[in-house]
């Protein structure tokens, strides 16, 4: 019973984390980006105090591969790849980051590469096909594809509706290679 109550705690934990990252995934996304990196502690931390977990990736692994996954997203990404940069043999390495992030590193690339999609189509006018090769996808219908999988929605409705109520304005102005993005204020 009071591991039941300790997995409640964390999923409460986690759910809040889960909308607070919703609410600053567009206007503050390092915060946003911390905010995962806590709901992953969350996530990967015993159950119990004085428990330990057994299985799975240490929490430095855990947080080493996905900072790398979300690095090298447009790349091919291999296990035998995320197992060196673990630090874990690659026969040991599916087991074990399914038993940390609760997905195999196949589904979890997916939903990075998917979630960085979203962002850049509701960000730009970028093609599709552009987009789709820069989040590591083969071609726009790998894309499509997946995005409709994973989001309920295709790439192109998804870019209607943030087209529809666009809440932020770019300044492509000198800012050192980055794109600023203000809030527009809606009257």
């Amino acid at each position: 019973m009071e591991q039941q109550i300790g997995g409640e705690r964390a999923s409460a934990r986690v759910g809040a984390l889960l909308e607070e990252i919703q609410q600053r995934l567009f206007d503050d996304i390092e915060g946003a980006r911390r905010l995962i990196d806590q709901a992953l502690l969350v996530l990967q931390a015993p159950s119990e105090p004085g428990t330990t977990r057994t299985g799975g990736l240490a929490p430095w692994q855990a947080r080493r591969v996905a900072r790398y996954i979300d690095e090298n997203l447009e790349g091919a990404l291999t296990v035998a790849e995320l197992a060196a940069v673990g630090g874990v043999r690659p026969g040991y390495f599916g087991k074990a980051f399914k038993s940390s992030f609760g997905v195999s590193p196949h589904a979890m690339v997916l939903q990075r590469r998917v979630a960085r999609a979203k962002i850049l189509i509701a960000l730009g006018e970028d093609p599709l096909k552009d987009i789709a090769l820069a989040c590591g996808f083969s071609d726009q219908s790998h894309l499509t594809n997946r995005f409709h999988r994973l989001a309920g929605m295709t790439p192109a409705a998804w870019r209607r509706l943030h087209a529809a109520a666009p809440a932020f304005e770019r300044h492509d102005g000198d800012h050192g290679g980055c794109v600023q993005l203000d809030r527009r204020v809606q009257a």
